[in-house]
């Protein structure tokens, strides 16, 4: 008999996300900083309307990245249970990410693909952003292995 876990399915699901809202709102907060560098401000109707458009278009975008970063990474992490501790996930997906990102740049006609990427700051707070899809997903197995 074949059992199917479509848990692990859902969970990288919901890793993905988790990534792909935070890294949209990541990438509204920096285009927002560059617009406020230029004008000396922004009003709060337009940062919120700013990142409700991130959400629903560069979301777009950014979800297929995120889906097979964090795949790649659960792959590895089902392959080599070694990598299911917290900080080797959070780790494991950021590397992945950068080099995604690195991949991305080189492939695509413009300077960068994501905004935010541009600068180290930037890069790090997208890294970050996976490494939080991660760790959701190996507590969420964990989670599943507690109760279970």
């Amino acid at each position: 008999m074949i059992s199917a876990r479509w848990y692990l399915l859902w969970y990288l699901l919901l890793a993905v996300l988790l990534t792909t809202v935070l890294a949209c709102i990541t990438q509204s907060g920096f285009n927002l900083a560059a617009i406020a560098s230029l004008t000396g401000g922004v009003a709060a109707g337009d940062i919120a309307a700013t990142i409700w458009f991130d959400l629903t278009h560069f979301s777009l975008t950014y979800a297929p990245i995120a889906l097979v970063n964090l795949l790649v990474a659960a792959v590895l992490l089902h392959v080599l249970p070694l990598l299911r501790r917290y900080w080797l996930a959070a780790v494991l997906g950021a590397v992945l990410l950068y080099l995604m990102l690195l991949i991305i740049n080189i492939i695509a006609p413009m300077p960068t693909l994501i905004a935010a990427t541009r600068s180290n700051t930037g890069i790090i707070s997208m890294l970050l952003c996976s490494s939080a899809g991660m760790l959701s997903y190996v507590w969420l197995l964990k989670r599943r292995k507690l109760y279970a």
